[in-house]
Parts: structure tokens; sequence; C-alpha cells
């Protein structure tokens, strides 16, 4: 009978009060939390909301389910500490899960500070985008924020803003704009696009505002889950596409970045600290080390 992801969504979605804000806290879209509740009712066979409106009403059992299945985490995650800490007595763990630019541009100097006072530590490096569940038992969670639509705290996690990462138009160097210092976004409404991102991400989501502000829809020409494919067209000079510019530093050759304005699309790159492990040396050096190695990185990329 008891599912625990369906549970942990239900969960979320009593704490939160909404599909769409339990959605954005657990990293699914609002049809993939609808659908695990809707499955979760059918299994019980007790109402656990009603409809209201646009949105739901939660039912006292709902609440009540909610809160006593708290116990039933507690212990899940005893268990999974207990099983952890068998597993990594000759050589302790360090979960961290972030995103493909972060991984590549800047976690290597944050872990090399660190390991260089934890020598006997290991890194498990896990990637949390574009997959649509949160990874469990991390000490540490890089993520991306949509600015517009306010911070996003995680459960008992501390939420530490790291930097806001500007976006920029890729294009072949034999395109048109590949000569200019920036180009206005309205002049990309007539432009065929690659969509990088067919889980419309927060990467994504920022880009869609974007385009909305300029006045347009993009004219999407492709669209690809895998990063190098989406650029080996705009290499083509088939399409261009938009990236942030976290993920622009290192492109292949035939590549241009060219800065964007009116307006100017916008990320927000967050930390997120595991709370009952915030206190442990080795993650507040890896705190202070990610500060350290951020801003190093603003200074290489201010304008």
């Amino acid at each position: 009978m008891w599912d625990l992801n369906r549970l942990r969504v239900w969960r979320a979605v009593v704490a939160t009060g909404s599909v769409v804000d339990a959605a954005r806290s657990l990293n699914f879209t609002p049809a993939t939390v609808s659908q695990h509740i809707t499955t979760l009712q059918k299994s019980l066979g007790v109402p656990l909301y009603r409809r209201s409106g646009r949105g739901i009403e939660i039912t006292e059992f709902g609440k009540r389910l909610a809160e006593e299945s708290g116990e039933v985490f507690a212990s899940v995650t005893k268990l999974d500490d207990l099983v952890e800490s068998f597993r990594s007595v000759s050589r302790p763990r360090m979960r961290i899960a972030a995103f493909t630019s972060f991984n590549a541009r800047l976690l290597p100097g944050i872990i090399e500070s660190v390991a260089r006072d934890h020598p006997n530590r290991r890194f498990d490096i896990q990637l949390n985008e574009p997959a649509k569940v949160r990874r469990s038992h991390c000490l540490i969670e890089i993520r991306s924020e949509v600015p517009q639509e306010g911070e996003i705290h995680l459960p008992e996690m501390t939420r530490v803003p790291l930097f806001d990462d500007d976006y920029r138009v890729v294009v072949s160097e034999r395109h048109e704009f590949a000569g200019l210092d920036s180009v206005p976004f309205k002049d990309l409404e007539d432009q065929p696009w690659v969509d990088y991102d067919l889980w419309s991400g927060p990467t994504s989501k920022v880009v869609d505002l974007a385009c909305a502000a300029a006045g347009f829809e993009r004219r999407n020409f492709a669209a690809s889950e895998d990063d190098f494919a989406a650029l080996a067209l705009v290499s083509s000079d088939l399409a261009i596409t938009v990236l942030p510019r976290l993920s622009t530093l290192q492109l292949p050759p035939g590549l241009v970045a060219v800065g964007l304005t009116d307006p100017v699309p916008m990320r927000r790159v967050v930390m997120h600290v595991r709370e009952r492990d915030a206190h442990l040396p080795h993650v507040r050096a890896f705190v202070t080390a990610a500060e350290a190695v951020v801003a190093a990185h603003l200074d290489r990329t201010a304008p």
C-alpha cells in the first residue's frame, strides 16, 4: 500500500498548500505531482483532497496522514544513516548534487580546497538537473532558481545564494550576430532556436520569461536533451540557442557567445546545505570554498 515517494510528494503538497508550490519545491512538474497524489488517493481508498476552484482543499485525513508519516521518514533516515556509516567507515563520503555547468566549471576548485584539509574524504557527485526528483542524502545541493518566482527552500536544508548568472546567445561564428558585442533580445524573435531543456526547468523558464518580456515566443527548430547535440546544430549555423554565461565559458570551436540586452535573462545559483550537518568541519569547509571560488569566478568574468 505504501509508496514512500508518493507519500513524500503528498507531504510536500500539504506543507506548501498547493500542487504548484510542491512541484517547485520538489523540482517536479505540477502534472507529475497531481499524478502522484491521485494514485496515492486511489490506493488508500480514502479522500486526501477535494477540488476547490483551480486548487485543492486538503481533507482532515490528508492532513493527519502528512503529519503522522513524519515519523516514518525519520525512521527511514536513521536506517539510511546506519547503512551509510558502515559503508563509509574506511572513507567517509560527501554527497554533492549540482547541475552540469557548475560541476564542470566551479566544483573542481571547491573540491580541491576541501580535499586539501580533509584528504580522506570521498566525493560523490550527482546531477540534479534535469532530474525530476531530489537527490537523497546529499549534504550539498546546487540549484538554479528563477528570480521572478521567488526563493526556493528545500526541507531540512539551509539556502545560501551564490551568484546571479546572466545569459548569452550562442551562435555559429558564421552567424550575423557573431561579430557583435551584444544583441537586443527582440532581435532573436525571427531566429530558429534549439531548445536544450525538454523538461522546462528553471534554466529554460528564465528564457521563456525573457521572450515574454520582449513580446514573442521562441520558434524552436529542434529540441535536444543532449547539450552536445544542441551545440552541434548551432555550430552548423542551423539555429541559435541561449545559455547561462557559466555554460558558455568553454564552447566548442566554431561557436561564439554574444551578450544580450533588453532584457538580460538572469538565473540565480543557490547552494542548499543539509541543516543537521552544517556544523561539521568538512561541510563548513565546502561552504567557505564555494563562496571563495564563486567570488574568483565573478572577478574573472566581470564585463
